[in-house]
């Protein structure tokens, strides 16, 4: 019985997260710019299909035919690269905080659903297939930072050390018998996969990026500054350099001799795609080879004017297939034209659009919710399904509701916290306080704003008298609230081995006071102000090399701690909200959990395309705030979604 149980929990458990999470249909931009794009052409097939990835986190497949994106948020990182299994169409992805957070995962193409992942503790600095799909190159910014994995299991086949600098180019041959490396030290290796070594090496420019491969693997390309420089990959002699303005490389995987090298740049006021033809790189290449009088040295020719991009925006991405060279731009925003050359000038048009306004924010008063966009606060309900303007918004990104009246503030930033009485029609925000450094976190506790700001002072602002106090002090703070009118728990990290992450503040006597509790940092608590017995909240622990998150409960009498759930990973972001009994967690970041603190039983609610933010409940209603501003609807009994909602730009619900 008992394995049959642990058979039932894993199907369950994976049919989730390949079946339940379900990507959403539209044109919809990316939230911030294109970081890569990745065709899904090949030398034996080709649909015009590609996947565009961003900051925001999310992937989008884009069908060629109808022109519609399948969008699915994998992360709440941004992707830096996407790159495609040609064999088994997984993908991998290289995700990043650009601080401390350097990870590669490997996808199901079909569901998004993780094979594994692999943490690095420096930033990636390449990432690709081999050509029969057996190996993932996975290069660092680390001394001997290359890494050869099984693209199956993920396990490391070879760290090579006979390779110096950091590498950020690496193309196997159809064979998987060698590989062509390139080396920000200024060296071309052709590396052995079988008996992995080195077998040869070319020195080149250092320094390069944007490095490709093109014309059936014969030639070599990268940029440096405002310089495209072109090597024959076969000698590691030089063939031209030319000089373009910020320019972005691109070629095909079908490329052969009779296509060549694009790249976008700027020319005055207006845009150009060009190219460098394969065969007269091929022809110049030959005659040097042989020693004889050189052809005209190959130059680039035009394929494509166009008018710049509107607002100040800018490429950041650019990808070709058989057909059609693709760009993602600074804003979001992902446009394909065709490499048929042209002379006439023309405007660009993007296959995206702003379709969706993004809900920052959610709240609710008990009998509606209250959703705050960038620059309104509206009230709506979901049974009538009605939307109404309630406010303005000053500028704000979070909301917080109190009697008659809304609270703004905005996370990690110094702005005044502000509040506007919405019985009093057309009523303008009024200040509250200024904080002194960047607000962390803010909440409601009866009539008094418990706030943590810049991760060393607690604060409090109380609503009868209006007067703000700082009444604690610390390091790596990280949340706080009152559990009485003189009681104040205050979560942080742990400094030392004997350190609590929780203590206590008596504000009358100001004595502080550590609970016996173990972990390394604490974070999210949740207190319910009628069932005053226990404090809720999130606490990672590190130890041995593994970490583990667990959400848990703290008996505020008998100082007992009880675990509701673990994830054996390190989650320092994730939320608690609690609506007696349930305490609701994004722990993990990919789903929302309903831990029954009195059944001591938990509850799955699968996910939207996007990952889960906030929740709000009124009675058994609940709303899920997603990371790309959309809701998504359930009941307390149901595991499944009713629908999504999507604010339109023309502020009326989309339902899907």
């Amino acid at each position: 019985m008992k394995a049959f149980k642990k058979i039932l929990f894993t199907w369950m458990f994976f049919t989730g997260t390949f079946i339940w999470a379900q990507p959403f249909i539209s044109t919809q931009s990316h939230e911030g710019a294109v970081t890569s794009i990745f065709s899904f052409d090949s030398k034996a097939s080709s649909d015009g299909s590609f996947y565009s990835a961003g900051k925001d986190g999310f992937i989008i497949k884009w069908d060629a035919v109808d022109g519609i994106g399948e969008q699915y948020q994998i992360t709440d990182l941004q992707i830096q690269t996407i790159v495609r299994n040609p064999v088994t169409s997984d993908i991998a992805v290289y995700e990043t905080d650009g601080i401390s957070t350097f990870r590669i995962s490997v996808l199901d193409s079909k569901s998004f659903s993780r094979r594994y992942t692999k943490r690095y503790s420096s930033a990636v600095s390449m990432l690709s297939f081999s050509e029969g799909g057996t190996y993932l190159f996975v290069g660092t910014t680390s001394v001997n930072g290359m890494y050869i994995l099984d693209a199956k299991t993920g396990v490391t086949k070879k760290q090579p050390s006979d390779i110096s600098g950091i590498i950020t180019f690496v193309k196997s041959g159809p064979s998987e018998k060698t590989a062509l490396f390139y080396s920000t030290s200024g060296y071309l290796y052709y590396y052995d996969l079988e008996n992995m070594g080195v077998f040869k090496k070319f020195s080149v420019e250092n320094q390069l990026n944007q490095i490709k491969l093109f014309g059936n693997s014969r030639f070599f390309a990268g940029v440096r500054g405002n310089s495209i420089s072109i090597y024959d990959a076969a000698s590691g002699k030089k063939l031209i350099q030319e000089s373009a303005s910020s320019p972005l490389l691109c070629s095909s995987d079908t490329d052969s001799e009779s296509e060549g090298l694009y790249f976008v740049t700027s020319m005055g006021k207006n845009n150009v795609i060009k190219i460098i033809k394969s065969e007269e790189l091929l022809a110049y290449s030959r005659a040097m080879q042989k020693r004889e009088t050189l052809p005209k040295t190959p130059a680039d020719s035009v394929v494509k004017t166009f008018t710049s991009l509107r607002n100040r925006d800018s490429f950041t991405a650019i990808g070709k297939d058989s057909s059609k060279i693709i760009l993602g731009t600074s804003s979001g925003n992902i446009y394909t034209v065709s490499d048929i050359p042209e002379s006439e000038m023309f405007t660009l048009e993007a296959i995206t659009e702003k379709m969706y306004r993004r809900i920052y924010d959610i709240t609710n008063d008990g009998e509606d919710f209250y959703m705050l966009t960038e620059d309104t606060i509206y009230k709506s309900s979901f049974d009538t399904m009605n939307i109404e303007s309630v406010a303005r918004n000053p500028g704000y990104e979070n909301i917080i509701h109190y009697g008659s009246s809304v609270i703004l503030w905005t996370k990690n930033s110094r702005k005044n916290v502000q509040i506007i009485d919405l019985s009093q029609e057309g009523a303008s925000a009024k200040l509250l306080f200024t904080p002194k450094s960047e607000l962390k976190t803010l909440r409601l506790c009866s009539d008094s704003l418990v706030y943590v700001a810049g991760n060393k002072t607690v604060g409090i602002y109380n609503f009868n008298t209006k007067r703000n106090t700082e009444v604690y002090s610390g390091i790596s703070v990280q949340d706080a609230v009152l559990t009485s009118e003189n009681m104040l728990y205050i979560a942080k990290s742990a400094v030392s081995e004997n350190d609590s992450p929780l203590v206590t503040m008596n504000i009358s006597t100001k004595e502080i006071v550590p609970a016996a509790f173990e972990g390394n940092v604490v974070f999210s608590l949740s207190f319910d102000e009628e069932n005053t017995e226990f404090l809720y909240g999130i606490v990672v622990s590190n130890s041995n090399g593994t970490s583990n998150s667990k959400v848990f409960s703290y008996n505020l009498n008998s100082k007992k701690t009880t675990e509701l759930l673990r994830l054996a990973d390190e989650d320092s972001s994730a939320f608690t909200v609690l609506y007696t009994p349930v305490i609701y967690t994004n722990l993990g970041k990919n789903q929302v959990y309903a831990c029954n603190t009195e059944t001591k039983k938990n509850m799955l609610y699968r996910r939207s395309s996007s990952l889960p933010l906030k929740v709000e409940r009124i009675g058994s209603r609940i709303a899920v705030l997603n990371r790309n501003g959309s809701i998504s609807w359930y009941t307390t009994t149901s595991q499944a979604a009713e629908t999504d909602w999507y604010l339109t730009v023309n502020n009326e619900w989309f339902e899907r």
